[in-house]
C-alpha cells in the first residue's frame, strides 16, 4: 500500500459498496471530529484508469465532502489485494456495517472468491457459526430485514440477529418454514426480549398444543417481585377514555405534509405500531359491542 494525498474529485464510490446507507447523525459527529481534530485515519482506494475506486472509508469521504475539503489521505491496495476482503475486515472491526449490508458483504465475499462458509470465516477472522448466524439474515422478507436495521440505529424494533436464530432454530426442529415468520411476527407484535422468546419458544415446543400467542400470555403474566408498600396498578375507564382522547386530538392535528416527510424506515416503523394499535382498539370495541349486544338482548 503507498499512503498519497488525493483530490476529492477524483475519488468515486461503486454502486455495489458494502454501506448501502449512511446514519446521518453518526455522519455529523464524525464531521464535527475531523473539523476539531482532523482526519486520524486515512481512506483506503484503489486504482481505476485515471481515478480512484473507494474500498473503505464512506463516512469519512462524506465527511471530508461536507466539510469542503479539497484532498483526503489516502492508502492504494495494490492490484492483488481483495477489495471486498479489506472492505468487511475494516468495517467488522470498527462495527460500521448494518446487519444486513454486512451480510450482503460476506455472501458477495464468499461468491467472488468461491469460498465456503468455512474458508470466508478464516480468512475474515470470524467464527463459522457467527457467518452463518450474519448470513441469516438474507433468508429474511424485507419487513424483517427492516426491523433488524431499525434495532441497529436504535429505533424501536425489538429484533435482532440473535432472535433470528431462535427463530430459525426453531422452525427447523418443528419442521415448519412457515414457523420462522410465525415466530418473528411474535416478536415484533409483542416487543419480546431473547430471553421471553426463548421461554415462549420452549413452552410451545414441549406443549404442541400451544400456540404461540397463548405461550407469550403466559410469560407475560408471570408477575415481577412488588415491594410490599408498592400500590397495585390502577386501571379505570375515565383513564382509557382520557387517553384515547389525547390520542385522537394528536391525530386530528397530525398534518399530511408530515407524513410525507418521513423516510421509508420511519414510514415502515409508524405503520406496524398504528397496526398494533388498531389491533388493540378493535378487540376492546367488540369487546365493548358484544356486551352491550348481549344486555340489549337480555332487555328485549
Amino acid at each position: 500500500m503507498n499512503m498519497v494525498e488525493l483530490p476529492l474529485e477524483h475519488i468515486t464510490v461503486p454502486a455495489d459498496h458494502v454501506r448501502s446507507n449512511l446514519d446521518q447523525v453518526k455522519l455529523e459527529d464524525l464531521k464535527n471530529s475531523i473539523a476539531e481534530v482532523g482526519l486520524l485515519q486515512p481512506i483506503i482506494v484503489i486504482e481505476d484508469g485515471e481515478h480512484y475506486r473507494l474500498v473503505a472509508g464512506a463516512r469519512r469521504l462524506a465527511s471530508c465532502i461536507r466539510l469542503g475539503y479539497e484532498t483526503i489521505p489516502a492508502l492504494v491496495l495494490s492490484e492483488d489485494a481483495s477489495v471486498r476482503q479489506v472492505q468487511i475486515i475494516e468495517n467488522i472491526q470498527r462495527e460500521d456495517l448494518n446487519p444486513v449490508d454486512r451480510a450482503v458483504a460476506v455472501q458477495l465475499f464468499i461468491q467472488e472468491n468461491k469460498l465456503s462458509v468455512l474458508k470466508a470465516s478464516q480468512k475474515l477472522g470470524v467464527p463459522r457459526t457467527t457467518i452463518n448466524d450474519w448470513l441469516a439474515v438474507l433468508d429474511l422478507d424485507e419487513k424483517y430485514q427492516n426491523a433488524v436495521i431499525n434495532n441497529y440505529y436504535g429505533g424501536s424494533s425489538p429484533l435482532t440477529l440473535s432472535h433470528v436464530s431462535l427463530a430459525k432454530r426453531f422452525a427447523n426442529k418443528v419442521g415448519s418454514e412457515n414457523m420462522l415468520n410465525v415466530v418473528l411476527d411474535a416478536i415484533l407484535y409483542y416487543g419480546l426480549n431473547r430471553a421471553e422468546t426463548r421461554r415462549v419458544l420452549k413452552l410451545v415446543e414441549s406443549a404442541k398444543d400451544l400456540s404461540i400467542d397463548q405461550a407469550v400470555r403466559m410469560v407475560r403474566l408471570i408477575p415481577r417481585k412488588r415491594d410490599s408498600n408498592e400500590e397495585p396498578p390502577s386501571w379505570s375507564v375515565e383513564k382509557l377514555v382520557d387517553s384515547l382522547s389525547k390520542s385522537g386530538d394528536y391525530l386530528v392535528k397530525t398534518k399530511p405534509d408530515d407524513l410525507r416527510q418521513l423516510d421509508d424506515e420511519q414510514r415502515k416503523e409508524l405503520a406496524r405500531r398504528a397496526r398494533a394499535l388498531q389491533r388493540l382498539l378493535d378487540e376492546v370495541l367488540e369487546a365493548v359491542e358484544e356486551d352491550t349486544h348481549i344486555k340489549r338482548s337480555i332487555l328485549i
